[in-house]
């Protein structure tokens, strides 16, 4: 009852606040079936029906205040009371436990009478681009193979961060923002420890240019490594001219495991550096990307890295677990993307170093096909193949699923 109780005081904190404010309502729905032949985390032939289903209000309370509330309903088909588990009120296993409090926060617009500063407080979803991402993710590649090889619902950043962050934006070309979140408290019988401080900053110069500037400091007890702190310093400049864009990001981590900032001892060689290119004619568009790390070890478990639909489920199922990620890995990509009428499809190819080595290799294979049945409304489909070079091992995955999104903030 514990998990209920405190469901009913967040609604009730909410309720005398809200009872004449004006509220927009925002959601999301998913479906996806998926099923996996041969894969090397679980028996073979592994199937299984996953839904997810997001409510949000936006409540102005007050002249440039405004509140925020999200609930997250995540579970597998059959996988609750109504199938014939026994409730368990003890622990809360089942329905109860599977719907969690994904927003709750406060914005407060036009700080020190200056409407370029605003804050927002309490619980929410960050999304800082490739190396710091917080909050639900898209079910194709965030959860399909995650949730065959039992990494349980919001573990780590997918159920978002308690924290402030500041921003700064001139509504023109400059935002700032500053933050500082704990994600996982140590004091929970979980015994993890993960905070975050950042500065994200992005500029545009003109229609061509844009420039991205990060710093991150985490603080990370009985997570993977022995490591309890880590740095992450990157820039992004990101062109376009015509049908043309493109973008380079260098990323150094720093890593240490007593505490100390800026450290090489352990990452002399701790860096990542990706580079996109994308050509759209029409309605085709051709993608490239290459993304590599250093000979030594790169830790980012937060990160937003989309490397294919097995292999980002498999490495972010590492990360879960508190294993490094991006070590020792390089990465080609080459898409394709083309839509007509109401369909979109893409087509691509990845090959993947494992360590960075000519003698060891794996391939990956995509194909996506999404029919836009609506506005707010498409039904998907998708294939990949994914398999170890001088290697019986394969691995390929199918999946169906729909996608419902109504209202916006």
């Amino acid at each position: 009852m514990k998990k209920f109780f405190v469901l009913v005081v967040a609604l009730a904190l909410f309720v005398p606040a809200v009872a004449s404010a004006q509220i927009k309502w925002n959601g999301q729905f998913e479906v996806l079936g998926y099923a996996l032949d041969n894969e090397g985390f679980a028996e073979d032939g592994t199937s299984n029906t996953l839904s997810r289903f997001m409510l949000g209000a936006n409540f102005g309370l007050e002249e440039n205040i405004e509140g925020n509330l999200a609930l997250t309903y995540f579970g597998i088909w059959g996988d609750n009371y109504l199938a014939g588990q026994q409730i368990d009120n003890s622990s809360d296993t089942g329905l109860l436990s599977a719907v969690r409090i994904t927003e709750a926060n406060v914005v407060f617009k036009n700080l020190f009478d200056n409407d370029r500063i605003s804050a927002k407080v309490g619980r929410q979803a960050y999304d800082g681009g490739t190396i710091f991402k917080v909050g639900p993710r898209d079910l194709i590649w965030s959860y399909m193979l995650v949730g065959g090889m039992g990494a349980p619902y919001g573990v780590l950043a997918e159920g978002g961060m308690d924290g402030v962050v500041a921003t700064y934006d001139n509504k023109e070309n400059l935002k700032v923002d500053a933050g500082y979140s704990k994600i996982v408290n140590e004091n929970t019988s979980s015994s993890y420890k993960i905070n975050v401080a950042f500065i994200n900053a992005n500029y545009k110069f003109n229609d061509m240019w844009k420039l991205q500037g990060y710093l991150y400091d985490s603080e990370m007890a009985n997570v993977g490594p022995s490591y309890v702190r880590f740095e992450y310093l990157g820039f992004k400049p990101e062109f376009a001219y015509k049908n043309w864009a493109a973008s380079a990001e260098l990323v150094q981590c720093f890593a240490d495991d007593d505490g100390s900032i800026f450290s090489t001892e352990h990452t002399k060689d701790g860096y990542r550096a990706r580079f996109d290119v994308a050509y759209k004619m029409n309605d085709l568009k051709l993608r490239g990307m290459y993304v590599m790390t250093g000979m030594d070890f790169y830790v980012s478990p937060m990160q937003n890295n989309y490397l294919g639909l097995i292999f980002t489920a498999m490495s972010r199922q590492l990360s879960l677990s508190g294993m490094p990620v991006d070590v020792y890995m390089d990465c080609m990509n080459i898409g394709a993307d083309y839509t007509i009428s109401k369909f979109d499809f893409s087509a691509d190819y990845f090959r993947i170093g494992l360590p960075r080595s000519a003698t060891y290799k794996a391939y990956e294979v995509d194909f996506i096909a999404k029919y836009n049945y609506t506005e707010n409304v498409a039904f998907k489909g998708a294939a990949g193949y994914f398999s170890e070079e001088n290697s019986s091992y394969y691995n390929m995955v199918y999946f169906l699923g729909l996608d419902y999104k109504f209202g916006s903030k």
